[in-house]
Parts: structure tokens; C-alpha cells; sequence
């Protein structure tokens, strides 16, 4: 029950925010969200119809195609969460005036302001629907993508869209501007601010490099067996995950003891253990 309560509060803080973001940002400078927003943006300067009416028709085959996909609880609350954010962004129409008068600060603020919006709708278990859903949609079959860059892919096309109805090319690259600045703080509401890196070192000094990163950066190691394609030799992999500001002594330790070692460099979130998050909240 606690955590259904969490869950709602994130859900409605999260398409609160997002409907302040919309209005006070997005709609008085033509600067569209992407998704089924920015689409709804563009059917209400054909036919006068209210954006968050809008939202909802265009939100209801894309509930009903996520419905055989994610299940009915995840369904339930996206329902939800596509109607509040909807009344919110209609009910908040025109009675709050922007408190920005530039196109570059509107696109800052808003794409901060819905990033956290979005953030805390998918940390609640739902989303606002559109992008959003074709994006949920998209991990069940490709769960090692990061849902605020396939967000981002999607909402691309609807921007384009949307400078093109206007005639606008300008509103286009405000857009994206605040729509990369979004995706990133969404991922940073949702994995977390820690970010770290983790490192893949193949090389035949594979111990010592081990080592030397256990004694100089006071870091774990891991060794992974592994396979060369080429050759079908079999190979030793130094699995590390690091701090970001760590990374320049460890390519120097890899440098120092085997110039030739392969070095691989990934982001990592949500790192739990000794050093990194702790396991249990």
C-alpha cells in the first residue's frame, strides 16, 4: 500500500510539472515537446480543439496497443497519468504568464522542467502516454536502450513536424535543444545521478593491470574469460567500474604496464556495492 501511495504521488507531482513545463514554456513560444503533444500542438492551430482534448483521442489506440503488450496495471496507471497531465495542461492554460521572455531560456527551463516531470512519472510506474508508451513499448524488445535517448529519437520526428507546419525552422532547434536537455535529466531522475564508468581491458598483463588499478585507485577487479573471434585464442578480461574522474589515472596504469591492451569505456548507472550505492535502500 506505501509504495502504490509513492507511486501516485510521484505519478501526480510528475504530470504536474509537466503541465506547468507545457504551458509556461513550450505553448506561448510555439516550442514543441515532441510526442503526442507537440502533435496535439498541432491540431489545436488547425481546429481550435484544446491540446489536452488532443491528447487524450490521440492517447486512446496507443493504450489500447501497449494494453496486449505491458500488462494491465502499467496500463491503469498510464490511463491515469495521460488524463491528469491532460486536465492539468488545460486547466493551467492561460492563467500563469511564462515568467521568461526569451526563446533560449523558454527551451532551458522547460526541458529541465519536463525532464524531471517525466522522471517521476516513470519512476511512479506510468507515462504521459504517447513517445512515452511507443518507448515502454520499445524495451520489452530492447532493454539495454536508455529511455530518455529513445524518447528523444521519437519526439525528433514531431518537432520536425512541427517547424515544417509553422514554417518555422528556428522553434525546431529550440526544440531540440530543450528535448536533449529533458532526456538527460529524465535518465538522471530515473538511474540516478551517480554516474560511473565501467571499463573492459583486454590484455595479456591482464593480472598485473589488475593489480595495479587494486593498489593505485583502490578498485576491484574482476577477470572475465573470454574467446579471441579471430584466432579462438583464450583471453583474460579485466572488468573495473570506476568514478568518472578516475578514468585518466586508469588509462594511464593500462598504458604504463601494456600500450597494446584493448581498453573498452561505458557508462554505467546504478552501480550498488562497496565504493558505489549502497545495496539496500
Amino acid at each position: 500500500m506505501r509504495q502504490k501511495f509513492t507511486n501516485a504521488a510521484l505519478i501526480c507531482t510528475g504530470c504536474f510539472l509537466f503541465a506547468l513545463a507545457f504551458n509556461l514554456f513550450f505553448d506561448p513560444f510555439h516550442i514543441s515537446p515532441g510526442g503526442v503533444s507537440g502533435l496535439s500542438m498541432i491540431l489545436s492551430h488547425f481546429t481550435g480543439l484544446s491540446v489536452g482534448t488532443g491528447i487524450i483521442l490521440m492517447n486512446i489506440p496507443l493504450v489500447i496497443m501497449a494494453y496486449l503488450r505491458l500488462g494491465k496495471m502499467f496500463i491503469l496507471s498510464t490511463a491515469f497519468a495521460t488524463a491528469l497531465s491532460s486536465v492539468l495542461i488545460d486547466l493551467t492554460a492561460d492563467r500563469i504568464a511564462s515568467p521568461v521572455d526569451d526563446l533560449l531560456l523558454a527551451a532551458l527551463c522547460g526541458g529541465v522542467l519536463i525532464g524531471v516531470g517525466l522522471g517521476l512519472v516513470f519512476r511512479g510506474g506510468a507515462t504521459t502516454g504517447g513517445s512515452d508508451i511507443a518507448s515502454k513499448l520499445l524495451l520489452t524488445v530492447r532493454p539495454h536502450l536508455k529511455m530518455g535517448k529513445m524518447v528523444l529519437a521519437i519526439d525528433g520526428f514531431v518537432i520536425g513536424l512541427t517547424a515544417f507546419v509553422f514554417r518555422d525552422f528556428s522553434l525546431a532547434v529550440y526544440a531540440f535543444i530543450a528535448m536533449f536537455i529533458a532526456s538527460r535529466i529524465m535518465d538522471s531522475v530515473l538511474y540516478g545521478l551517480d554516474f560511473a564508468t565501467v571499463t573492459y581491458i583486454i590484455s595479456e598483463r591482464h593480472r598485473e593491470i589488475g593489480d595495479a588499478i587494486q593498489a593505485r585507485l583502490g578498485r576491484g577487479v574482476t577477470y572475465l574469460e573470454a574467446e579471441g573471434g579471430y584466432t579462438g585464442g583464450r583471453k583474460r578480461v579485466v572488468l573495473c567500474a570506476i568514478k568518472r574522474g578516475q578514468l585518466t589515472a586508469l588509462r594511464g596504469v593500462v598504458s604504463e604496464l601494456d600500450p597494446s591492451a584493448f581498453l573498452i569505456v561505458t557508462e554505467g548507472h546504478q552501480i550498488f556495492g562497496d565504493g558505489f550505492l549502497p545495496g539496500k535502500e
